[in-house]
């Protein structure tokens, strides 16, 4: 009934070796996961480079493991043939009953189901296997619940959860073919890195507009995948009645990043109640297109009345969508170092000092802060210089951090102030030194 899907689907059968693209730094977890008995699910915005990352896999397998290709199977859930028999999720059953006669595999394996959430119950079919301990899974999907709610009422302890965001700036540098391995080779590089710097603020790090030259063209391709997302993904999901309000607080939320935001006053400014801002925030975030931050407070109460900031998983895509005609570097620069946060897992707050001076980012393990960042376009004039400090050093006495960052465009320095230190680094080392050098 499948066979012809199947083997469509999986040309490393006929011994085709998949074109990999740029090498993931999430490359590395999937392979140290694969030796484990967990499922591993794979999960981030759509075009961000997830399928490309599975052919990175596969290839690993065949070719590193010595695995045979045709126990790997592969199947996007998302594809045509599929569409009519996802609402039954006994067809998942027959699509690898299917798949079992045509390829008689021997011994472990290896099953990528490619947005999987196109199938409803899919979670049945694959605790019903996963407890025979001969196949593991690797899945993936678009929207976080993947990795909440609806994946873990049946699969709890048995899941480990990677997220995929677009290139990294050190991943954008090797799409552009260039590789920095340590101090030297940045320094020798400084000239060109900057300028590809600009270019990453400015167009973002979803993979396929960073092989695209012209720009008109590169943000035509990024008002295409949000407007895909929220009228394909977003609204007969959640079953939007009015997709026209989710667009438009949407395009609003991009032309004021960064910014600090309440239900009540956006409820206010778009005509749309507190209720159903809240749950369109809520569909955005599903869908990896847009974060929230909160105030740090010791108490969830204040935390939760606090106004909220909020960002977006691409600066490319926030030009694109933008309505505004004006650009903030400024605020590019802060969303860029929002998602590198995000990507190395950290748990992320805005702080308001006492009197009420803002710090960009307090991050936070267990009880304690670990960390200050703020974010300038620079350092350079006497009022900025002023207020970036005055609002580090008045948290850092609050909280007894004795070290901060601010994350300029091109300044750099180190400041001592009695017994603290304040980092100023360029955004072309700050985004690569911490990972690379």
């Amino acid at each position: 009934m499948f066979e012809e899907a199947i083997v469509d689907q999986n040309p490393h059968w006929s011994g085709d070796t998949y074109i990999e693209g740029v090498p993931r730094k999430i490359l590395n977890k999937v392979i140290d996961y694969l030796d484990l008995p967990h499922i591993i699910s794979i999960v981030g915005v759509r075009r961000a480079g997830k399928s490309t990352l599975i052919k990175q896999v596969i290839n690993f397998l065949i070719q590193t493991k010595g695995i045979p290709p045709k126990n790997i199977l592969f199947l996007n859930l998302e594809t045509p043939q599929f569409s009519r028999y996802r609402t039954d999720v006994t067809y998942l059953e027959r699509i690898y009953e299917d798949y079992l006669k045509l390829a008689s595999p021997e011994g472990t394996v290896f099953c990528f189901l490619d947005e999987v959430q196109f199938f409803t119950e899919w979670q049945i079919f694959i605790k019903s296997h996963y407890e025979g301990k001969k196949i593991k899974f690797i899945v993936t999907g678009s929207n976080s619940r993947l990795l909440s709610s609806e994946f873990i009422t049946l699969l709890s302890g048995r899941t480990l959860p990677l997220e995929v965001f677009p290139f990294s700036f050190e991943e954008f540098l090797t799409a552009k073919g260039l590789t920095v391995t340590d101090t030297v080779s940045l320094l020798k590089e400084r000239h060109h890195v900057r300028h590809l710097m600009d270019e990453y603020l400015h167009f973002g790090g979803f993979p396929e507009p960073s092989f695209v030259s012209e720009q008109t063209t590169k943000k035509e391709i990024l008002v295409m995948y949000a407007r895909n997302i929220l009228y394909q993904d977003i609204a007969p999901r959640f079953t939007v009645k009015k997709p026209l309000e989710l667009e438009n607080l949407f395009f609003y939320l991009m032309s004021n990043i960064s910014s600090l935001y309440s239900y009540n006053k956006l409820s206010k400014l778009v005509g749309i109640s507190d209720k159903t801002i809240k749950d369109y925030l809520s569909y955005f975030t599903d869908a990896y297109l847009l974060f929230t931050v909160d105030s740090f407070d010791f108490s969830v109460k204040q935390q939760i009345k606090s106004p909220k900031k909020v960002y977006a998983i691409d600066t490319g895509m926030v030009r694109a969508s933008s309505f505004s005609f004006s650009e903030n570097v400024g605020h590019y620069l802060e969303n860029l170092v929002f998602i590198e946060l995000k990507r190395k897992g950290k748990e992320i707050y805005y702080y308001k000092t006492a009197n009420g001076l803002e710090v960009d980012f307090a991050c936070k393990e267990g009880s304690s802060l670990t960390e200050f960042i703020q974010v300038s376009r620079e350092m350079q004039t006497d009022k900025t210089r002023k207020r970036e400090l005055k609002a580090l050093l008045k948290a850092m006495d609050e909280t007894g951090l004795p070290q901060a960052t601010i994350v300029t465009y091109e300044d750099e320095e180190i400041i001592q102030a009695e017994d603290k230190t304040i980092n100023i680094i360029p955004a072309y080392k700050y985004f690569v030194e911490e990972t690379t050098l």
